[in-house]
């Protein structure tokens, strides 16, 4: 039985004009019968990205955290979703302080306004990268060694997930997602720029040859509303798909699928991870113990979706 019913209430999606948070805004109001207000500074997110039945409000995390409260109250807000982030992590290599503010910093400041608002469940979005370099699938209790300021930011948010529960009864809970695909992507990592290479020719300049769990976007953020409904506060969880592909051989995948016989891969070093995490892929146990949903889209199908809405979208991308 469930924790929390999401469905028919009345939901805060921050970031909803995004790339996952605009798939969760639809999921919310056609198969959860919500009313969903959006809070984007629209930086990255775009309006045509927002189901029409949506309602937008213009914000920005790092404001004030009474603000954000006094929102919440207004719209008689009942559970919120904070998709909002800095996530290109090779911008933040020279912008350090601007990412720790927006995935750290402001968490807590989104932390205070739903204590303050005496919201019933928030979802705070974490990510992989807070993981070092590891063989084979990765679970919440292995080590975790971040290899940028990105990761680092995200870390330190589930921290704050954890301890304001201890401290406080704050109801967050932090799920860290592994990587998506879908479409309306807003940043260029990694399948983007790959299927955009494709578009003009069959070679393709790339960095690391790492490998990443790739989950589709539809089924991340299904996944996500069941999470907020059943995990515990206080707890995180990692969301992925369980599976995984280096680069190189995705690049491969997305030229078959882009109708190139073969693709040619140059290394380009300007695109080389000073401090590379080489494998990404999750272990979804705990998940699985405490929500009924599992992936339905392939990696296959998620990236004909992500090549047509790049067609669709006269060959380009949102960013």
């Amino acid at each position: 039985m469930k924790k929390r019913e999401v469905s028919n209430s009345k939901v805060c999606v921050i970031g909803g004009a995004g790339f996952l948070g605009s798939h969760l805004v639809d999921h919310l109001i056609d198969d959860k019968g919500c009313e969903v207000l959006v809070l984007d500074n629209l930086i990255t997110g775009l309006k045509k990205h927002l189901h029409p039945q949506a309602k937008l409000k213009w914000f920005d995390i790092r404001d004030d955290e009474n603000e954000l409260s006094k929102i919440l109250v207004e719209e008689g807000i009942e559970y919120v979703f904070n998709y909002a982030a800095e996530p290109y992590i090779p911008e933040c290599f020279e912008r350090p302080m601007h990412f720790f503010d927006i995935n750290a910093t402001s968490v807590l400041k989104v932390l205070n306004a739903c204590q303050k608002a005496k919201i019933k469940a928030i979802l705070q979005v974490s990510s992989a990268e807070i993981y070092g370099d590891m063989k084979g699938k990765i679970k919440e209790t292995d080590p975790v060694e971040a290899h940028s300021t990105y990761g680092v930011s995200k870390l330190a948010a589930d921290g704050l997930v954890q301890v304001r529960w201890k401290e406080a009864k704050v109801p967050g809970i932090a799920m860290r997602q592994f990587n998506c695909v879908g479409e309306r992507e807003t940043h260029e990592y990694v399948i983007p720029e790959i299927v955009y290479q494709l578009a003009k020719s069959s070679t393709v300049n790339l960095g690391n040859n790492s490998f990443r769990d790739f989950q589709y976007a539809g089924d991340a953020v299904k996944m996500a509303v069941s999470l907020l409904e059943n995990g515990e506060f206080g707890e995180v969880y990692n969301m992925g798909s369980e599976e995984g592909i280096q680069i190189y051989d995705l690049a491969h995948l997305i030229g078959k699928l882009m109708g190139h016989e073969s693709v040619d891969i140059v290394v380009d070093e300007s695109r080389v991870r000073p401090w590379e995490i080489w494998h990404l892929q999750s272990d979804n146990t705990k998940l699985y113990n405490h929500i009924p949903l599992r992936p339905e889209v392939s990696l296959e199908e998620s990236l004909i979706k992500t090549i047509n809405y790049f067609k669709q979208n006269h060959m380009s991308w949102d960013f």
